[in-house]
């Protein structure tokens, strides 16, 4: 099995480290279920956390750290300002597979202190002829089938002529209410600002157009993602669990995301320095978040200046961010030159460069954060040798520079609700300036072949990262007024350091890959719900993940994924690690999904899921939340019918009423998980 979120392809086996690879099959699997790209990694990503079923990713955690998510190697984050909106709205009808890397790394630049997840889409395929692909799909809550009925559709036409190529895909999705486990309708916006999926619309789609001719290959890319949602009422945040307040109509403008990118692909497999790849790249970022009511749970909102009306009207924000950049790569083999002395010798090397500006306003054109731009620089090296047949070493080094731009502002006055009373904090002006970082980051590890159907492997990575820089300005200086300096409020980039080890092993019918990590940083990122503030201090994080199958006959596969985690924190800056770390960034630690595959002999395909999340009740240095256990039971069922394939699909079979641990980590309230879901799906290929 090939990967390529490595910078250059490369199999599994030469990894040293946790490598998951979802293939379409699987994706294919999981659409009878669901159609949130999320939903899909969670369950099948032991490192990655239970999907908050919104369409931010809040509190959703790689390993309890950040993930960089990308699109064929393209970095769709907002770095600047992390925001999260970024899995649940990349259309999973696009994806031909996923790519995941686990643990801090510096390969693709900033961001990647828990691991990188690549989404790599679909391409054309076959030869002289115009290939068409249509999904379609119906799913609803059984609780109010009517009022929850959300329809879906896709269609993929691609081909594939001499030289050129094409695909062309549009896709999509109408959502209305949803509900829990109990019949309750859940909240428009569950999660304070964020979204989610309720009474929504999304369309996607994604162009793509590409010549090759002697191992040369020139491909354009494009696609653009619009999601609007219009929620009916606002959450009560006092209700336990969270629920719709149907007294409190919503009025504000709707949540929006409004986001295109482009990329032009340019390789050369006769370069004279080894297989050449240079990708130049375009994201055009907007999301509009929702309006939030003044809450004990949500205590600092725009306020007006007028004491008789301190509410602001205005206090929606909008994100902006324009990103463009290349990124060029170079593979380069040595085996000829070195044959029989270093076996396997290669070097992977290349430059990097990054520009991104970003804003975010209220409906007034209020500055909510300071306007920054970011210039980013990297040069790497990665290189792998076989001294041994039975030993494989890869080791390399980046550099990586931030040139971060601060503009001056004036953070706004808010209206603040503390102990019953509310009050406005004034306006503070904020010294913008200019900030470089820069650091050598280094990996280093090795792969030892035991037999050809074992092999374990050892590392060491460090990723390099700015933290959520919008979110420190918009909180700046929340105890003061008048003017403060930037520079004595402002974060400092980020170093995380990461072991893990662990096996690979693949003899039929057993596959079982198996392993254990420790990450920890002087600066690590969190965010207090209840103070609402950001800091950094040192902590660590550490776990251990499996993923595991057995063909216990020809058509029946028995299979399961672990993962457990934990961390801590030094909340006093003494250097002892004397809490842990909060909800928000471990979640659920111990999760498991098992399950089982069957064909019969008539080509029904079944498939049964049981996911469990364990408890968490740990003092995180401010206070202690109780996370409560879960478990959801999933049911799907496959068939062929007029050419194409019927799918059935059932969610939360028991529909139990629980929590979504990760929904309620975001702010430490109770946010019920959905209830049980029945989809119906059919897909065809001309």
């Amino acid at each position: 099995m090939i990967v390529t979120a490595t910078r250059a392809p490369r199999p599994v086996a030469s990894i040293p480290g946790s490598v998951i690879v979802i293939e379409k099959e699987e994706i294919q699997k999981e659409l009878a279920f669901t159609s949130d790209l999320t939903n899909v990694i969670s369950k099948r990503v032991p490192g990655f956390s239970v999907s908050n079923q919104g369409i931010s990713g809040a509190s959703e955690t790689f390993r309890g750290r950040r993930v960089q998510v990308l699109v064929d190697g393209v970095a769709r984050s907002t770095p600047l300002r992390d925001v999260s909106r970024l899995l649940s709205v990349i259309d999973i009808n696009r994806v031909e597979r996923i790519e995941v890397v686990n643990g801090a790394s510096s390969i693709y630049g900033d961001g990647a202190t828990g691991g990188v997840i690549n989404i790599i889409t679909k391409d054309a395929e076959q030869e002289n002829t115009i290939n068409l692909e249509v999904s379609s799909g119906i799913r609803a809550f059984t609780a109010d089938i009517a009022d929850s009925l959300a329809p879906e559709g896709s269609a993929t036409a691609s081909g594939r002529f001499g030289a050129f190529d094409y695909l062309a895909t549009l896709s999509g999705r109408l959502v209305n209410d949803t509900f829990d486990g109990a019949g309750n309708r859940l909240p428009d916006d569950p999660l304070i600002g964020q979204g989610a999926f309720a009474n929504s619309e999304t369309i996607q789609g994604l162009a793509k157009l590409g010549g090759s001719h002697e191992g040369r290959r020139l491909e354009f890319s494009a696609d653009f993602v619009q999601l609007d949602q219009e929620p009916d009422f606002y959450a009560d945040y006092d209700s336990d669990p969270v629920s719709v307040d149907f007294e409190d109509s919503y009025e504000a403008e709707s949540i929006r995301e409004d986001s295109n990118s482009q990329s032009l692909l340019f390789t050369d497999r006769n370069f004279a320095l080894g297989d050449l790849s240079i990708r130049a790249y375009r994201n055009d970022i907007e999301k509009r978040f929702a309006d939030a009511r003044l809450s004990p749970a949500n205590f600092a909102v725009l306020f007006s200046g007028d004491p008789a009306n301190p509410v602001s009207e205005d206090g929606q924000t909008t994100l902006e961010s324009l990103q463009y950049g290349v990124r060029s790569t170079v593979d380069t083999r040595l085996d000829n030159l070195v044959q029989g002395v270093l076996d396997g010798l290669a070097l992977t090397w290349g430059f990097d460069y990054g520009h991104s500006t970003t804003e975010q306003e209220f409906e007034n054109g209020v500055e909510t954060i300071a306007p920054m731009t970011l210039d980013s620089y990297a040069a790497f090296l990665q290189t792998e040798v076989a001294p041994w047949s039975f030993l494989l070493l890869r080791g390399g080094v980046r550099y990586e520079r931030f040139d971060l731009e601060v503009d001056t502002f004036t953070r706004p006055s808010y209206l603040v609700l503390q102990n019953g009373f509310t009050f406005p904090i004034p306006e503070v002006r904020v010294l913008g300036d200019e900030f470089t970082f820069d650091e050598f980051v280094f990996n280093l590890g090795a792969v030892a072949f035991a037999t050809e159907e074992l092999e374990f492997f050892a590392g060491y990575s460090r990723g390099y990262s700015l933290p959520d820089v919008g979110g420190f300005t918009r909180r700046a200086a929340t105890g003061a007024s008048g003017t403060v300096d930037f520079a004595d409020i402002g974060p400092e980039a980020q170093t995380v350091d990461n072991v893990e080890a662990g096996l690979r092993f693949d003899r039929e019918p057993f596959r079982l890959a198996l392993s254990g990590f420790v990450s920890w940083s002087d600066l690590g990122t969190n965010f207090d719900a209840s103070t609402n503030e950001v800091q950094q201090q040192k902590e660590e994080i550490y776990g251990i993940e499996a993923i595991g199958e057995v063909d216990v006959l020809d058509n029946l596969t028995l299979g399961t994924v672990f993962g457990w985690r934990e961390g801590r924190r030094d909340t006093d800056g003494n250097g002892s690690l004397d809490a842990n770390l909060p909800n928000n960034r471990i979640g659920a630690p111990f999760r498991v999904t098992a399950y089982a595959d069957y064909r019969t002999e008539f080509d029904l395909t079944l498939r049964f899921e049981a996911l469990y999340t364990s408890r968490r009740n740990q003092f995180d240095g401010v206070q202690k939340v109780e996370l409560k256990p879960t478990y959801t039971f999933n049911l799907s069922a496959r068939y062929p019918v007029l050419g194409g394939q019927l799918g059935f699909g059932v969610e939360n079979i028991l529909d139990r009423a629980q929590e979504n641990p990760t929904a309620t980590a975001t702010r430490n309230l109770p946010v019920n998980a959905f209830g049980r879901i029945v989809s119906l799906t059919y897909s065809r290929s001309f």
